[in-house]
């Protein structure tokens, strides 16, 4: 078996997200009470926290967080990228680009091992992609859908209206209305990493600091909806190549409390950079 289809580390994330605001995550159909735009729910009518979008949200704190880091990203824009990333060009823009994407794809599959595979991607492919996944390669970074705690029992109707940009006044007859979880909505959330390398720990260390600080989910973002935050972080590893670590996992599910190693890693990383600044 290659090396790279072993497991050797797997951390788990945990905390809660605390909707600070009313939130809406939309169904793409019509509400349940009337309303034109409906939130996704369970069949029982509670709120739906989908892991897509938690990880679509988390992508894209990393991707603006990746310069910094020395990280590259292709941001599903070749132009944006510093690095020409396979992942976009040749997949993303397919309607553009189809001889492109069948040569990449016929290079890709004339390759007969895993580990000529994994050093292709690990030459044409950007550092986000490797992590989040491609449709050359699975994601090594998973998100469960959150697991509603706290809720206030009971769904919102909010009204919008569309706004003319050039009259700057609401455009008549475009009055529309939207559910709404109320504010004070608790989830539990959990990410998973499968064998992350060292060099990988800061960046994902710096959004989970975005989501302590922060941040906003889920639809019209812009009229203050879906501020939330994360808190009661707990962050665990094992340890595959550690028999003891591996024994009490398998049997018992446990895992090792792993601490400060995110924020240890980020404050590592930060320092290095800030001294080869400073040489």
């Amino acid at each position: 078996m290659s090396k790279h289809n072993m497991l050797n580390r797997r951390i788990k994330i945990s905390g809660n997200l605390i909707f600070e605001t009313a939130f809406h995550i939309g169904s793409g159909k019509e509400g349940e009470l009337a309303a034109k735009m409906g939130i996704l729910r369970e069949a029982d009518g509670r709120p739906i926290l989908p892991g897509s979008t938690l990880k679509g949200n988390f992508r894209a704190f990393a991707e603006r967080l990746s310069e910094y880091l020395g990280f590259t990203a292709c941001l599903m824009d070749s132009s944006l990228s510093e690095k020409n990333c396979v992942s976009d060009e040749n997949f993303r823009k397919t309607v553009v680009d189809e001889k492109s994407q069948k040569t990449v794809e016929k290079e890709f599959q004339a390759l007969k091992t895993e580990d000529e595979k994994i050093t292709w991607l690990s030459n044409n492919t950007c550092d986000i992609c490797r992590l989040f996944g491609s449709p050359l390669q699975s994601s090594r970074i998973f998100f469960s859908d959150g697991t509603l705690t706290r809720w206030g029992q009971r769904i919102q109707i909010r009204d919008g209206v569309c706004i003319d940009r050039d009259t700057e006044t609401a455009r008549p007859g475009a009055k529309y209305d939207f559910e709404v979880v109320p504010a004070e909505a608790v989830f539990e959330v959990t990410i998973e990493l499968e064998n992350p390398n060292d060099r990988e720990l800061p960046l994902i260390a710096a959004v989970l600091a975005e989501w302590e600080s922060g941040f906003r989910l889920g639809g019209f973002t812009s009229r203050g909806l879906g501020r939330v935050k994360l808190t009661d972080k707990k962050v665990e590893s094992v340890d595959y190549t550690d028999f003891d670590q591996l024994k009490s996992y398998l049997l018992t599910k446990q895992m090792a409390e792993a601490g400060s190693l995110l924020e240890d890693s980020l404050e590592s990383m930060l320092r290095v950079e800030g001294e080869s600044k400073h040489a």
